[in-house]
């Protein structure tokens, strides 16, 4: 997604030309509540708009598509290079096995909200194991493979330089083309969402815990 539509208010500079150029943002309304900003700071007057050059909005769409066309290019470029089936499973355990378990990845991703994290149960992960053995990655992979929004902060903050944004954007794909659902852009729940949310957030309530497997790991003894 070049321009955010799923946003209220999508603002840049593609579709800004002639004297406008440098001088003013091309604002592309997605929703009432952006409309209504808009409008409510047009009556303060701390904003002055005026309706898209035609010129303008074909360079936007133009400037789009151009850049739609390249991130494809690359996206495919970098897809092939991880390989298919079991070659793609050998690259990703040899990358992240440079990991050093600094949670990085977990903490800056948008999409990661539980509050006991899976992968600092010593049922899943061993404690104190570095590089921690792949149930550690499997665990992200299968929490958020499906709605990964590809922002990249799992990347970008990585200490070991592990290409995790690359990763699990090829796995969200893959999971797109399966299923359909593209995250960030679909409003229902995620394929792997079995729990409701009001349900999820119930038993957090309830128990103090989100773990929805606890029980069948940690079996009460009567």
């Amino acid at each position: 997604m070049k321009v955010p539509r799923q946003a209220d208010l999508a603002c840049g500079n593609w579709g800004v030309i002639g004297p406008r150029a440098g001088k003013a943002t091309f604002i592309e309304v997605c929703s009432e509540k952006g409309a209504n900003l808009v409008e409510g700071a047009v009556k303060k007057g701390v904003l002055a708009t005026e309706a898209a050059n035609p010129k303008g909005l074909e360079i936007r769409g133009k400037v789009e598509g151009a850049m739609m066309k390249l991130g494809e290019k690359w996206r495919k470029h970098d897809f092939e290079s991880l390989g298919e089936g079991k070659d793609r499973l050998k690259k990703i355990m040899s990358e992240t096995s440079r990991c050093i378990k600094c949670f990085s990845c977990i903490s800056a991703c948008p999409i990661c909200y539980c509050v006991e994290c899976t992968t600092k149960n010593p049922t899943y992960v061993t404690p104190g194991q570095l590089p921690p053995n792949f149930m550690f990655h499997l665990i992200r992979y299968a929490h958020i493979a499906d709605s990964c929004v590809n922002c990249g902060q799992c990347e970008e903050l990585c200490p070991a330089e592990i290409p995790n944004a690359l990763f699990m954007h090829a796995q969200q794909v893959e999971l797109e083309k399966m299923f359909g659902h593209v995250p960030g852009v679909d409003m229902e729940l995620p394929l792997m969402a079995y729990v409701e949310e009001k349900e999820e957030r119930g038993r957090l309530r309830n128990t103090g815990s989100d773990m929805i497997y606890e029980n069948v790991f940690n079996p009460v003894i009567k």
